[in-house]
């Protein structure tokens, strides 16, 4: 096992420290103890062995390289090891990258992926935001990270670059990129698997490599079929507490006039089925179909044509999504939910949205998805329909001159629904039908001059167009009843160039800088469920008449570095980097005086490292340093009522920032058929600048912000083992565990004190462990294995995310469960 040193208690802030100080503080205490005990750590027998490491080759400078040869901080992983792991989708990647949150970001936002790498991502799903950290698929960049839940379906390989990679990758790299690459026709093969699990988990996986032309034309067809029930139960409230306990309606006399739905009463009484079961609905659960085709044409020596196209389709309840606790009764926290309980809910209802409603299970709770005061139904779907294609054309001109472009238009739309509510009475529910539709052209460069430079230059081209329907009913005869239509235009254009320069043998000079023209224009409306203007007020704007926010900027990303390889197993190098993120409109506005647009954000990276491997390649040693500095950061804000009296809930640039850290990434085989491998990630955030905002202040009685799903510290752990059984196969346990520190899921938090009946801190989960473990058979003649396998073996309870909405008086927190523990098998026949 491998054994890290951590940073003392002393060290864990470091207010005002010079970046000299931070870059001593972390070699001195992190990083020269790391590989110092990692290498004594493992008793390294003094014979030869087979080596067992994976070598990997990378494109992450638009050009294939060895994973050590590479002076950028990056985890890959083949296909073949993300299988071994039990890897599924996009979230699971989470497992072995060190400085990474990557998780499903929840029920409020439909099938959206919050990737975060060191601090840096992005935690809505609003047509306006862009990613921090985006996804490509073939070298075609995704626009949203909505849809971006994605099938691990016949990779070749994924890449997480760290860091910012504005040069090469563009506007919103700027925590970094996650690259899948597909595996590519190879001219025959194929393999079928079946996985049944818990929950009657049903999965069925298939791959088909076939010679259409010899030597000529390949293809490559894989498939996916995904389906479990869901690990989260809807209650019948009445069912559960009994005849009457919701009220039997109320006076319909509201207190107040002019407020409320005077000579409503409604009683919610029971939903229950034929059967008198409670449990009336699911969420959490899983069915979804994928399906990949890639035809290679060999249509030259010098030219490769390639064609893709893939498909998804889900249709599935929405995400886990649960009340973790209430407002105390007569605190400021109750704020309008005691004064709408007042006003609208008793007074219809006969009943009051309370802590009632809370459940002793983290996997139920007592939702409704109809709106009796209105009649409308939201459903509790979570649909996506996604599909791209793409072409690739490859032509090598000469040794010293190779050209590439790639042509790709990708669409997808997710439909969902969903209450807030946590019970019968209809406070929040909202119904989302988003829609987006992308063009994305590149042209690729490269070549090798003087013998001593490699070279790359391109040309980008990005237009999409967004669009966001939603019907939404929060705190209804108080706040709204609207209907609310978001469209959105953008493009964005680049130049680009970047080389290599051999100083000698084993001194090498980087430098690149990217041109970056970039520009949107959305297009906002508000109107009331009978079709009246939303709240108009000077500025507003309706349906006929949308309100206009247009943006338009450039930008000029840079990068050079150094890197210095002092034998074949140890290459040293420093960089810098850049990184932006474009700007946008304000979230969710509520009418004119809220249509402000914000500003794009800048990442200043400096860092270095090294890439080591020793003993005849069976440790494998990676580490780096970071100090990176965060401009006209954006930032979520929730302020006090505007002019027109409306909450306000926008996006802001806060002003600057600082991360720093450090990122360690080993691998051994100190024995015949034993493998560990082992990451360690530390991160320090501080606001150095609030800017003009005040940022967190007033939600925080003057505590800092807190860095959004950035863990201070991520360590993991795996290993596995082969048993050779002889004429009967090999048999291979493995086992991988991960911790994760404590996250907060907004930049801001309350301090609640006694006003809460738990945590008085909002929007936390604390840090935990997961644990995954699998046992694989492999036949003798590798045509079959079959994997035992367990997610969550310990049964962690944590949420993959929590909306904190206490501290600004709507009285509650939710969250989204991940799931529990689950027991499974699968069996794989290879052709």
């Amino acid at each position: 096992m491998l054994c890290l040193t951590i940073l003392g208690e002393d060290d864990m802030t470091l207010p005002g420290a010079s970046l000299a100080h931070h870059v001593h503080s972390l070699i001195t205490k992190v990083v020269i103890p790391a590989g110092v005990f990692a290498v004594a750590a493992i008793a390294w027998p003094a014979y030869g062995q087979e080596q067992g490491i994976e070598e990997i080759t990378v494109t992450a400078r638009y050009r294939e390289q060895n994973l050590q040869e590479t002076p950028l901080a990056i985890s890959a992983f083949s296909g073949d090891l993300l299988e071994d792991r039990g890897a599924a989708d996009t979230a699971d990647i989470e497992m072995f990258v060190p400085n990474a949150v990557i998780a499903p970001l929840g029920a409020g936002w439909g099938s959206t992926m919050a990737a975060f790498v060191r601090g840096i991502g992005l935690n809505d799903n609003i047509l306006s935001y862009e990613p921090g950290v985006p996804i490509y698929i073939d070298d075609v960049y995704l626009g949203r990270n909505q849809g971006a839940i994605l099938d691990l379906l016949d990779l070749e390989r994924v890449e997480v670059l760290r860091g910012p990679q504005g040069t090469l990758f563009g506007k919103n790299a700027v925590g970094g990129a996650v690259r899948f690459i597909s595996s590519k026709p190879q001219g025959g093969g194929g393999n079928i698997s079946i996985t049944v699990g818990e929950r009657d988990r049903l999965n069925v996986r298939g791959m088909l490599d076939v010679e259409v032309v010899p030597d000529v034309l390949l293809a490559r067809f894989s498939g996916s079929s995904k389906t479990q029930d869901g690990y989260f139960d809807i209650l019948d409230y009445e069912c559960v507490n009994g005849p009457g306990s919701l009220g039997g309606g109320g006076t319909g006399v509201p207190p107040i006039p002019g407020l409320g739905f005077p000579g409503l009463s409604i009683d919610l009484g029971s939903a229950v089925n034929e059967s008198g079961n409670c449990v009336v609905d699911e969420l959490g659960n899983e069915n979804v179909q994928s399906g990949r085709a890639m035809f290679l044409w060999h249509a030259s020596p010098e030219i490769d044509v390639t064609l893709s196209a893939d498909v998804t389709h889900q249709h599935q309840k929405g995400p886990a999504d649960k009340y973790v606790r209430f407002y105390r009764p007569g605190t400021p926290e109750a704020g309008l939910s005691e004064f709408w309980n007042f006003a609208v809910g008793v007074p219809i209802f006969g009943v009051a949205w309370d802590d009632r409603f809370l459940t002793d299970s983290p996997y139920t709770n007592y939702n409704r998805y109809v709106d009796p005061v209105s009649g409308r139904t939201f459903p509790n779907v979570n649909d996506v329909d996604e599909y791209g294609i793409a072409g690739a054309v490859e032509w090598q001109i000469s040794p010293e001159l190779n050209i590439k472009s790639i042509t790709a238009y990708r669409e997808f739309k997710n439909s969902f629904g969903r209450t807030s509510s946590g019970s019968p009475i209809p406070l929040d529910l909202t119904w989302d039908v988003t829609r987006h539709d992308q063009l994305t052209q590149e042209f690729q460069f490269t070549g090798r001059a003087f013998d001593r430079l490699d070279w790359t230059a391109g040309f980008f081209y990005y237009t999409a167009d967004d669009s966001n329907y939603q019907s939404g009913s929060l705190f209804p005869g108080v706040i709204y009843q609207q209907d609310s239509h978001d469209t959105q235009d953008a493009t964005n254009w680049a130049v680009f160039v970047h080389g290599v320069y051999d100083i000698t043998d084993q001194l090498a000079l980087t430098a690149g800088i990217r041109y970056t023209d970039d520009e949107k224009n959305a297009y906002i409306s508000r109107h009331n469920f009978d079709g009246t203007d939303r709240l108009p007020v000077p500025g507003f704007t309706t349906q006929t008449s949308p309100g206009l926010v247009p943006i338009a900027e450039t930008n000029w990303s840079p990068t050079v570095g150094l890197d210095y390889q002092v034998n074949d197993n140890l290459l040293l190098f420093a960089f810098y980097s850049t990184g932006f993120r474009g700007g946008g409109f304000s979230p969710r506005p509520a009418n004119g005086l809220q249509l402000a647009n914000f500003l794009s954000e800048n990442l200043d990276n400096y860092e270095g490292g090294f890439k080591s491997e020793w003993f005849e390649h069976r440790l494998r040693l990676n580490t780096n340093v970071f100090f990176s500095i965060y401009s006209d950061q954006q930032v979520f804000r929730g302020d006090l009522p505007d002019a027109s009296g409306a909450q306000w809930f926008h996006q802001i640039n806060s002003g600057e920032s600082e991360y720093w850290g450090v990122e360690v990434e080993a691998q051994a085989n100190p024995i015949e058929n034993l493998m560990i491998d082992s990451t360690l990630g530390y991160i320090h955030h501080e606001l150095t600048d609030p800017g003009f905002s005040g940022q967190c202040v007033e939600f925080a009685n003057g505590d800092p912000c807190y860095s959004t799903r950035t863990p201070e510290f991520t360590f993991a752990i795996g290993g596995s083992y082969e048993f050779n059984l002889g004429d009967r196969g090999t048999l291979t346990p493995r086992i991988d565990a991960r911790y994760q520190s404590k996250i907060y899921f907004l930049p801001y938090t309350a301090d609640l004190g006694n006003n809460v009946a738990s945590n008085p801190i909002e929007g936390v989960q604390e840090g935990y462990t997961v644990v995954n473990g699998r046992i694989t058979w492999v036949s003798p003649s590798t045509d079959w294995d079959v994997q035992l396998y367990a997610v969550n073996l310990t049964d962690k309870v944590y949420f993959n995310g929590k909306l904190p909405l206490i501290g600004i008086g709507l009285g509650r927190e939710q969250g989204n469960v991940a799931p529990p523990r689950e027991f499974g098998v699968t069996v794989t026949r290879h052709f």
